[in-house]
C-alpha cells in the first residue's frame, strides 16, 4: 500500500464493502491513478459504476475527476520514503517446475474453451456449484468470485443431503463440479442428474481421463503430477494453485 494515498482509507468508516474495496484498490495499486477509466475501475473491482460515484461523494467530492484530481495531489505532494533497492530472493528450485506446471496446463485452455465460459457467464445467472473433499475449498472460492459478480451461486458438497439437490438443481443453469481425480461418485451422480435436468455441466479435473471430463460439455484439464489421483490429499503439488490461476483467469477475461 502507498502510504501516501492511506489517509483516504481513514475516512472509509461509513463506506460498505464494495465501495472500501475500491479505496482499497487504488491504495494498493497508486499507479493506477489517473491512469484507469471509471468503468476500468468499476470491472476491476467487481462493483458497478454507480458504486464508485457513491464512494467519491461520500469522500467529499463532487464526482470520479475530482476525487483522481486529489489522489494525483496526494501522490505528487506528499513525500514518502523510498524502499531500499534489493536483490532479487534466491528461488527454490521447485520455482521453475511450477512454473513449467503451470504453462502446460493452460496449453490445454484453448481460446475456443475460454470463449465458451465467457459466453456462459454472461449469458447465464443461476450456477451450482460442487465439490467433495478438498475440492470443495476451490469450488467454494469460485462460488464467492460468482457471487461478487452478481450472479446466483450455490455450493453443495458431499455433508448436505442429496435431496438438497434433486429439489434445487431445475433452478439452476449451469452446474460446475470440480473434482481432482473425475471420479468421485459423489460428484458423478450430481452431474448425471444435472445432465439430466438440463444444466450445462463445467467439469475441473486433472487431465488423466475420467469419468467427469467425459459428462461435461465445458472440461478444464489440469497438469497434476501426483502419479495417481489416490495421492491427491497426500501431497503438495501445483495442481491447486494451477486451479486458482486458471479460475482467476477465466473470471478475468470473461468480465474483461
Amino acid at each position: 500500500m502507498d502510504n501516501r494515498l492511506a489517509t483516504l482509507l481513514t475516512r472509509g468508516e461509513s463506506l460498505t464493502r464494495a465501495e472500501y474495496r475500491v479505496l482499497a484498490h487504488l491504495t494498493e495499486h497508486p499507479l493506477l491513478v489517473g491512469n484507469i477509466t471509471v468503468r476500468e475501475l468499476a470491472q476491476a473491482t467487481f462493483v458497478s459504476t454507480a458504486t464508485i460515484m457513491r464512494l467519491c461523494q461520500k469522500l467529499g467530492f463532487s464526482g470520479f475527476s475530482e476525487f483522481i484530481w486529489h489522489c494525483k495531489q496526494l501522490l505528487t505532494d506528499t513525500p514518502h520514503i523510498a524502499s531500499e533497492a534489493q536483490d532479487l530472493p534466491h528461488l527454490p528450485a521447485l520455482f521453475s517446475q511450477f512454473i513449467a506446471n503451470y504453462q502446460q496446463t493452460f496449453q490445454w485452455v484453448t481460446e475456443e474453451k475460454r470463449r465458451q465460459f465467457a459466453t456462459l457467464l454472461r449469458e447465464k445467472e443461476s450456477f451450482f456449484l460442487y465439490g467433495a473433499g478438498f475440492s470443495y475449498l476451490f469450488a467454494e472460492y469460485l462460488t464467492k468470485k460468482l457471487q461478487v459478480l452478481g450472479k446466483t451461486a450455490f455450493i453443495s458438497g458431499p455433508g448436505d443431503s442429496r435431496n438438497i439437490f434433486l429439489s434445487n438443481a431445475a433452478r439452476y443453469q449451469v452446474f460446475i463440479a470440480v473434482s481432482r481425480s473425475g471420479e468421485t461418485e459423489q460428484v458423478l451422480d450430481k452431474a448425471r442428474i444435472a445432465k439430466n435436468v438440463g444444466m450445462t455441466v463445467i467439469a475441473f479435473t486433472r487431465a488423466s481421463a475420467n469419468t467427469l471430463a467425459g459428462m461435461a460439455d465445458l472440461h478444464f484439464a489440469l497438469y497434476d503430477e501426483a502419479v495417481h489421483f489416490a495421492a491427491e490429499a497426500a501431497g503438495v503439488t501445483s495442481f491447486e494453485s494451477n486451479l486458482v490461476l486458471l479460475m482467476d483467469l477465466l473470471l478475468l477475461e470473461a468480465t474483461g
